[in-house]
């Protein structure tokens, strides 16, 4: 999660390579480009054969990218934060200009509001620092993130819209939606390709902690990435007409909603105490909502219970600062269209976006919410198991083949619960539709009576209109 104009690429010499996915990669860019043309010709069997191929390359490639050992996933590509330098990446000036500005402010301003100012100003602007955090983190999880960049519903009104792209994000300080939007969606590529070089904020790039860290959490957000053909693709897609509206007009938006408007409104209220007071809460609202939403990139990844299954995301069913992305992200990487961010009872205790999502629904301002079912949570669940079984080594011969007799039967019986819980699911959804015919042959025995009163009312009715006029030509006749 960025705030960064970053331009993401290759200069990955050190990456593990696997050549049945370069294979299969090259592909992929070759259908596409036959797919293209397939387009122009306008030749619908084409276009089928086209689909069917891309769709068995990607299977084939994700089969491929899932039988990597968490170790080769996770290896360092990088020896240094020089050695990027050497591989095309540049400072990003007026982004490190603004974040160092803001963190000299608000210490500066800090120091004053705790230490000098008047006690009213110090309750408003902590006022101010709880209303920024909340939602400028809300914003980002529950509209950022999940309704737009990993569309958790199917329909999302233009009051959502409007709301968070010209108010709740811009308290976020991570870019605009558009432009956040795109950094993810190749954050999240890296899973289903594996060219980790393209990840705009790793927390694997390098040997040890302190500088994945460092670098997941604050230094790629003032870096510019070298070019890719992947980061161009993503960030020219289109986006909903008012998210690139406020992409258009992002840099006016901050300047009004974080200085103009505190310093305003603070002045108004308290002169130039209310003026330095308010813009305080504004400067150290926007960094610790900056570091709150920047501990998903570091944090969730280099620690935790639970490892996810396709990336270095983990579950550690603590961190709640996120508002729900920071203690079950590893389930998120696993299956990350999901309106929740956590599977389980400990998913719904401990993800609060969840709630305000299914308010949004209640209301209707959101419709057709995705999530998965219990089937593929249960293929998950069952494939982090064995990963993490398969990962331990036996030590003689006699144990090695043991050890395979157990993985296949442990297969044999994941495959079992596997099918097991899809039929179960079909035959749920089979009463539910049979239950909502029975509901609906209710409705229509009573549609049919009613249908067939108003008949005989009708026939009645002209029968008796019949008798009348019959009854009014024999008295003229005689």
């Amino acid at each position: 999660m960025t705030s960064s104009t970053m331009r993401h690429g290759y200069g990955c010499s050190g990456a593990v390579i696997y050549a049945d996915k370069a294979f299969h990669g090259s592909l992929l860019r070759g259908s596409v480009a036959v797919w293209c043309e397939a387009k122009v010709c306008f030749n619908p069997k084409v276009k089928i054969a086209i689909l069917q191929s891309i769709f068995e390359i990607e299977r084939v490639t994700s089969r491929i990218m899932n039988e990597r050992t968490a170790a080769e996933r996770d290896a360092p590509i990088y020896g240094s934060f020089r050695e990027l330098f050497t591989k095309g990446f540049e400072l990003d000036t007026p982004t490190c200009v603004f974040m160092i500005g803001t963190h000299i402010a608000a210490v500066v301003l800090g120091i004053w509001l705790f230490a000098y100012a008047p006690s009213e100003w110090v309750w408003a602007a902590t006022i101010w620092i709880v209303i920024q955090f909340f939602l400028g983190s809300g914003s980002t999880t529950l509209y950022t993130h999940r309704l737009i960049t990993h569309k958790a519903a199917k329909h999302v009104s233009a009051p959502v819209h409007w709301f968070f792209c010209f108010f709740g994000q811009i308290f976020s300080v991570q870019g605009s939606v558009r432009r956040w939007s795109a950094n993810h969606s190749l954050h999240h590529g890296v899973d289903r390709h594996g060219k980790k070089e393209l990840d705009p904020y790793s927390a694997t790039w390098f040997d040890g902690p302190i500088r994945n860290f460092v670098w997941s959490h604050t230094l790629s957000h003032m870096c510019n990435h070298p070019e890719s053909e992947e980061y161009t693709r993503s960030h020219n897609a289109k986006r909903h007409w008012i998210i690139m509206l406020q992409d258009k007009w992002y840099g006016l938006l901050t300047t009004f909603w974080l200085f103009l408007f505190p310093m305003a409104l603070g002045y108004a209220l308290g002169g130039w105490y209310g003026f330095f007071g308010l813009m305080a809460g504004s400067m150290l609202g926007t960094i610790l909502v900056q570091h709150n939403t920047w501990t998903v990139n570091s944090v969730t990844h280099m620690w935790g219970k639970t490892d996810g299954l396709n990336s270095s995301a983990s579950n550690n069913y603590v961190w709640l600062g996120p508002l729900g992305e920071g203690n079950h992200h590893g389930d998120h990487h696993d299956y990350p269209r999901d309106y929740r961010n956590g599977f389980g009872v400990s998913g719904w205790l401990l993800d609060p976006t969840r709630y305000g999502i299914l308010v949004l629904r209640a209301c209707n301002l959101v419709r057709g919410l995705n999530r998965a079912t219990e089937k593929e949570e249960a293929e998950i669940i069952a494939g982090r198991e064995i990963a993490q079984v398969s990962s331990m080594t036996a030590f003689n011969r006699e144990a090695a083949a043991l050890k395979k007799q157990l993985d296949t039967r442990v297969m044999e019986l994941k495959n079992d619960w596997i099918e097991a819980l899809a039929h179960w699911e079909t035959l749920k959804q089979e009463s539910k539709l049979l239950q909502q015919a029975a509901d609906r042959r209710d409705e229509l025995a009573k549609e049919i009576a009613q249908a067939r009163a108003h008949v005989n009312m009708r026939k009645n009715a002209f029968f008796a209109e019949l008798e009348a006029l019959r009854t009014q030509a024999m008295s003229f006749s005689a």
